[in-house]
């Protein structure tokens, strides 16, 4: 039972770690719809684990950063469809 607890919870924080690779790429040039689109995947991972506590700042957190990056992927995919509309115009 412990060694299944210790494997949900290393679970927990390889994806809150993958997460913040992703993040860090985003920030450091690889600014693409489809990244933050994963990252905006990988946050609702996380709010959906079962080791992380329905009522805890981590939570609070992760819904803040869900909301930032569902905002920014939505930016990325409108830019990326005006500039193919504008694109099929010229």
């Amino acid at each position: 039972m412990l060694e299944s607890q210790s494997v949900e919870k290393g679970e927990l924080a390889r994806l809150h770690a993958a997460t913040c690779l992703s993040m860090t790429r985003f920030i450091n040039g690889h600014q693409c719809p489809k990244l933050a689109h994963m990252i905006v995947h990988q946050l609702n991972q996380l709010l959906t684990h079962p080791e992380l506590e329905p009522v805890s700042n981590a939570r609070d957190m992760y819904l803040q950063m869900l909301e930032h990056w569902q905002k920014i992927a939505a930016q990325l995919l409108e830019q990326q469809h005006a500039r193919k509309t504008a694109a099929v115009y010229h």
